[in-house]
């Protein structure tokens, strides 16, 4: 048996809609983009502006917030690069704090790296468990800095009620190949200003304008990008979105078969969602006690020898050297390098069978019970 740790999941529904994009004979931003954008409105309730991927609504998102004043700007050092790269590409400066247990921004780890130059924070929904937004919500208003949600693993995520991308000033969605709506790329701003709806719509085409009554005719408004998706990323999207909530239940029922064969496992322990009903279940990362990151790689190559494709969700990016210019003097991130050897991520995606869970765990209680950690 060999595992792969994603393989993309679909039905007849992205085959057709796929098609129908293809045989309608325009294959840039039209009608399928406007199709998922209102579908997710629905959803959501807010402006959704679609682009080309989600570093792309990141960095437009902060684009738009950022403006042409620059400013510093609060994000998880346990985190893709993309998070942080984004403040840089739209003119701030990214300022790397600390986690807590969960691996979320907190209230305490960011009020340890704010100052007078801060603007915002953008919060990381990890592995599709919702961060702690009541206390992060409170700082915010408190210091008048804006907020922005990093909800591509949380598709759908919910936290006291509402869904993950609704609570700050601006959210982004990712449809990689590998999120719960896979489109192979492609993303979306959930904005709750109609007017930086608009000026996204505008900065999305380059900066373009045209009159409805005259199309040929165009003005450059603004120095935008080309962040358009094309149709057929948004018609598989769609498809994808449509069967959001099952495809959330099949990655539930399968977090709960990885930890009931766990059980009792001592050394090895899965990430915890605290309130099942929350989390999107994006991710699943699993911890060993006592790993080191070279014992790691043998794990690594062991797994894969025995059939089984790991992943490592994050690295965090103070331990990158593209991020050593942001380090500030004397700053330490105790929560993040203490659980940074001992994490991995488990193969978790729709279409998994429960055979295939028990054959991992198996593989990995074995290599846990002959390897010296």
């Amino acid at each position: 048996m060999r595992i792969p740790f994603h393989k993309p999941y679909f039905s007849e529904a992205e085959r057709r809609y796929l098609l129908a994009a293809l045989e309608e004979g325009y294959w840039g931003g039209g009608r399928w983009v406007a199709h998922l954008e209102a579908y997710l409105k629905s959803l959501y309730g807010r402006e959704v502006v679609l682009v080309s991927s989600g570093t792309a609504a990141l960095h437009l998102a902060l684009a738009l917030l950022l403006g042409d004043k620059g400013g510093e700007v609060i994000v998880p050092t346990w985190t893709f690069t993309a998070t942080a790269a984004a403040v840089v590409h739209a003119g701030g400066s990214p300022v790397l704090a600390d986690v807590g247990p969960s691996l979320h921004l907190t209230a305490e780890t960011v009020e340890a790296v704010r100052t007078p130059r801060t603007r915002g924070v953008v919060v990381v929904h990890y592995a599709g468990v919702p961060a702690p937004m009541e206390e992060l919500m409170t700082l915010c208003e408190r210091h008048g800095w804006w907020l922005v949600e990093d909800a591509c693993h949380a598709l759908p995520a919910w936290y006291a009620g509402k869904l993950c991308g609704t609570f700050g000033s601006a959210a982004v969605l990712s449809f990689h190949a590998t999120k719960p709506i896979a489109a192979g790329q492609g993303g979306a701003l959930l904005l709750e200003s109609a007017e930086l709806a608009q000026r996204a719509r505008l900065l999305r085409r380059n900066g373009l304008y045209r009159p409805l009554d005259a199309p040929w005719d165009y003005t450059v408004e603004a120095l935008g990008w080309n962040y358009m998706p094309s149709d057929f990323q948004a018609a598989v999207a769609l498809a994808q979105a449509e069967r959001l909530l099952a495809v959330r239940a099949q990655r539930r029922h399968l977090a709960e078969a990885y930890a009931q064969q766990l059980k009792g496992e001592e050394l090895i322990q899965l990430y915890p969602f605290h309130e099942p009903s929350s989390s999107a279940y994006h991710l699943l990362p699993a911890f060993i006690q006592g790993l080191r990151v070279e014992s790691r790689k043998a794990l690594f190559h062991w797994m894969r020898e025995e059939g089984v494709e790991l992943a490592l969700h994050y690295k965090p990016l103070h331990l990158q050297p593209a991020y050593r210019a942001f380090w500030r003097p004397g700053q330490s991130f105790p929560q993040a390098e203490a659980i940074w050897p001992t994490i991995f991520s488990l193969p978790l995606w729709p279409g998994l069978s429960t055979e295939a869970v028990e054959f991992v765990t198996s593989r990995l209680k074995a290599w846990v019970r002959q390897a010296p950690l």
